[in-house]
Formats: C-alpha cells, sequence, structure tokens
C-alpha cells in the first residue's frame, strides 16, 4: 500500500471514540487526515484499482467541486466514517497492519 496510506491509517488510530466525544486536536486531525487522504488517493495510478470504486469516485467528484459531496462531506463526522471505512477496508484486506 501506498506510503501515503499507511501513514494516515496510522494517524487514524488516534481517533478513537471520536464519534462519542470529539476534542479540538481530534476535530483538526480529521480534517487534515480528510485532505490528506484526498490528495494520497487521487495521485495515485493503477493502484486505485486495488480498492473499492466508492473512494474514487467520491475523491474525484470531491475535487471537481461537485456541490453535493463538498456540502456532504462539509460535516465532520462524515468526514471519520469515510477515512473508518478506508481504515477498515484497509486492514480486513490485509493491506495495512497496525
Amino acid at each position: 500500500m501506498n506510503p501515503c496510506l499507511v501513514a494516515i491509517c496510522q494517524a487514524f488510530e488516534g481517533l478513537r471514540g471520536f464519534l462519542i466525544e470529539s476534542n479540538n486536536e481530534q476535530l483538526e486531525l480529521v480534517d487534515r487526515l480528510f485532505f490528506e487522504f484526498l490528495e494520497c488517493f487521487s495521485g495515485l495510478q493503477s493502484q486505485k484499482l486495488d480498492f473499492p470504486q466508492e473512494f474514487a469516485h467520491d475523491v474525484s467528484l470531491y475535487l471537481e467541486g461537485f456541490e453535493p459531496l463538498i456540502q456532504k462531506f462539509e460535516d465532520r463526522q462524515i468526514r471519520f466514517l469515510m477515512l473508518s471505512d478506508f481504515y477498515d477496508y484497509a486492514r480486513l484486506t490485509k493491506r495495512y497492519r497496525p
């Protein structure tokens, strides 16, 4: 797996308990990881094919400025859930091992 995606997964582990009670540090981390994910994932070439199409689709539409998706991802909980989906997928497929 690409090193930037590994780094995102590692940093994501610092967000345990985010949905129950989050602090400013965690909110900032969610924002940072979300934008790092957009940048990293959009830069992948053929590796994108190794992941569910939904990730590539959302990243592409967001970066193209698709307003409904931009509005959706303004919600930090939605950003967290997308990162969580990616983290879970990477762990389940053993692409990432903590």
